[in-house]
Order: C-alpha cells, then structure tokens, then sequence
C-alpha cells in the first residue's frame, strides 16, 4: 500500500492537527506515527467493541529498516499506552494489511486482539482492524 504518494500525502494534515510523532536516535528523525482521534468513515466497516468508549487510532507506525530490532517499536507503544492513559482513553484502535506478518505479530505481543470477522478494503487490499483495552498491560 506504501509507495510514493502514501503515506506522505498525509503528512501535512497529521503534522497541522498535531497528530504526528517522530522517533528519534541522536536527533536523526528514524521513524514515525499518527495517533488520531478522526472516525474515518471507511473503518466503519469493522465491528469495532469500543463503539462507546474514548479511544484513537494509530496510524502509519514505521521504523527505518535500518534501526528496526534495536527497541524502538517497544518504545513507541509504551509512548502511545502513556498518552492514551494520561489522556483518559480506555481503548486503542488500528488496521493492518492481512499480509504484514510481521507487523500483526508485534501489534498481537502488545496486547492488541484481532476484531472478529471484521476488515477493511482498499484498491482490492484487505486490512484488518485490532483493539487494545487499556487494561490490558504492555
């Protein structure tokens, strides 16, 4: 799904909502991620379980492939669990291509639970939509 035009076609408007977050290694920006609270109509396809509780979603979270395994990931998400609790959210959303292993592999090790039966389709690629309860530890 990422090429040249996405993800950086939303960068602008993430950085004018302040909904942008950066990681950094000696002041090199090697990564970066949305946390928002806009209900995209197109998610409304998956049956989310938090319909009425205060979440937001995660959006874009990419590590240079160069400073991958070295732990930023894990620090990114122990960030995000913070904001979300110092912020009064009790849940956590975001979507995954079905085919980033990878990605569905760290997300599910920090607590996020696959929504049944449930994805979300774009230009013929499926992604499916994950939550994490705040109750639910790092």
């Amino acid at each position: 799904m990422w090429n040249t035009e996405y993800p950086f076609c939303e960068f602008e408007g993430n950085i004018k909502n302040k909904e942008m977050y950066v990681i950094e290694n000696k002041n090199n920006i090697i990564g970066s991620f949305a946390l928002t609270e806009f209900d995209d109509p197109e998610y409304h396809v998956i049956n989310w379980t938090s319909n009425n509780e205060k979440w937001f979603y995660i959006n874009r979270l990419v590590i240079l492939p160069s400073e991958q395994g070295k732990g930023y990931v894990k620090e990114a998400m122990q960030f995000i669990c913070d904001y979300a609790i110092k912020n009064n959210y009790e849940v956590i959303r975001l979507t995954v291509h079905k085919d980033n292993k990878y990605a569905i592999g760290l997300y599910e090790k920090f607590g996020f639970i696959k929504i049944q039966n449930s994805y979300w389709v774009i230009e013929d690629k499926v992604f499916i939509g994950f939550e994490k309860r705040l109750d639910i530890k790092v």
